[in-house]
């Protein structure tokens, strides 16, 4: 179990299946099924901003 703690504005890298996508914490949530933390993380791709929702600690990494 992870034990990591990120807070809304960190830069991070998120891991995922394609790759690693840097990006910035914009959202902090608890999911009610697992109560595990979970994180939003804004990320910019082709001149626009989107938004990964649902992201586990240990899928992130500080920059």
């Amino acid at each position: 179990m992870n034990s990591t703690v990120f807070v809304k504005g960190q830069k991070v890298i998120v891991t995922t299946k394609e790759g690693k996508i840097e990006g910035t914490i914009s959202d902090v949530n608890t999911n009610i099924c697992t109560w595990e933390t979970e994180y939003s993380v804004e990320y910019m791709k082709d001149g626009n901003m989107w938004t990964m929702i649902g992201i586990p600690a240990k899928a992130i990494e500080l920059v």
